[in-house]
């Protein structure tokens, strides 16, 4: 599974754009690093990924300008050694 952490910039009215980048990347942060608590505890495997292809994500997901991409994350079955 892959899940898409996306920031809605449009709900920040107030904040300037540098506040906004500020904001987002800590809060996508935590959201991913409960995501690993789980998979810990589930014998999952997971990775966030920085490097994606945010352009060509952002039109297949459809997203407005103001919708920003922030990271990735793979969840999965770990690899049998």
């Amino acid at each position: 599974m892959n899940l898409v952490y996306v920031a809605d910039l449009s709900r920040m009215d107030e904040a300037s754009a540098e506040e906004k980048a500020q904001y987002a990347g800590p809060d996508a942060g935590f959201i991913a690093q409960n995501v690993y608590l789980f998979c810990a505890s589930e014998g999952l495997a997971t990775v966030a990924r920085g490097m994606v292809d945010r352009a060509a994500l952002a039109r297949l997901m459809r997203l407005s300008p103001q919708q920003s991409i922030i990271l990735a994350q793979s969840v999965g079955y770990p690899a049998a050694h």
